[in-house]
């Protein structure tokens, strides 16, 4: 017997999140639906009821839906997103062949793209492709800290740094969460004039580095603005010695 398809709905307006949910199940075919009516619950959502199919609003307080998607290193799910007017995004989906809502639509309209999104399987190759195209930097992370997710802006951040196959994120106030993201994805989305590498254990935001010191070993360290001393490998000692005099030129 066929498992049913796992469907999360994902608009922070309860009506349209409701009239999504009702053409879902007068589709053919069986369905699982779950709700979530932000970007940071889309998150937890995705982690734990694991969707083959995210109906996700473009456009949402927060987290917009493509930043929610950037949160996730793989993203097995197929992903149609829903839009009422952004005619920029609507060019892109088309370019990448990615399935699309325009508001208003009808039940018709979503059950072709239900269907032609479970008979496909390329979609991450589809949303990489859609990212390229919209040219979005990262900016907001959801970070896990204990049992709640929140949004963070990347002005809150210190560094990212790698321990155990985890994604540690530091904060300017010395507190710190966790990402999804590995280190090499955050490097391929975040903004390169405000985060460096400097380690392949870390990542750090540029305006964060107050200065560089050398131990008695001669290991080199990036200090931060929340008390943070992070690693600076032999490969990235120029970009760091540039870096903080690019912030000493600026200051």
């Amino acid at each position: 017997m066929t498992e049913p398809a796992r469907i999360l709905i994902v608009d922070d307006e309860e009506l349209a999140r409701q009239r999504v949910a009702r053409y879902v199940r007068s589709a053919e075919g069986a369905f699982v639906v779950e709700e979530a009516d932000s970007g940071v619950a889309a998150v937890d959502a995705i982690r734990a009821f694991r969707p083959d199919v995210v109906f996700l609003d473009v456009d949402m307080p927060g987290m917009t839906g493509l930043e929610v998607l950037g949160q996730f290193e793989e993203r097995p799910f197929k992903v149609i997103f829903a839009t009422a007017y952004d005619e920029f995004a609507v060019r892109a989906f088309e370019e990448q062949a990615c399935d699309y809502l325009l508001k208003p639509f009808t039940a018709e309209r979503l059950h072709e793209a239900l269907s032609r999104a479970l008979a496909r399987a390329d979609g991450e190759q589809r949303l990489r492709a859609l990212e390229e195209r919209l040219g979005g930097r990262l900016r907001r992370f959801a970070v896990k800290q204990g049992t709640r997710t929140r949004a963070v802006e990347e002005e809150e951040v210190a560094c990212f740094v790698s321990r155990d196959h985890v994604t540690c994120v530091y904060f300017g106030d010395g507190r710190e969460g966790v990402v999804d993201l590995s280190l090499s994805r955050l490097e391929e989305r975040l903004d390169a004039e405000r985060f460096v590498r400097l380690h392949r254990h870390s990542i750090v935001r540029a305006a964060a580095v107050t200065a560089l010191a050398t131990d008695r070993d001669g290991r080199l360290w990036a200090e931060l603005s929340n008390g943070m001393r992070v690693a600076v490998s032999r490969a990235r000692r120029r970009e760091a010695k540039a870096l903080l005099r690019h912030q000493s030129r600026s200051r």
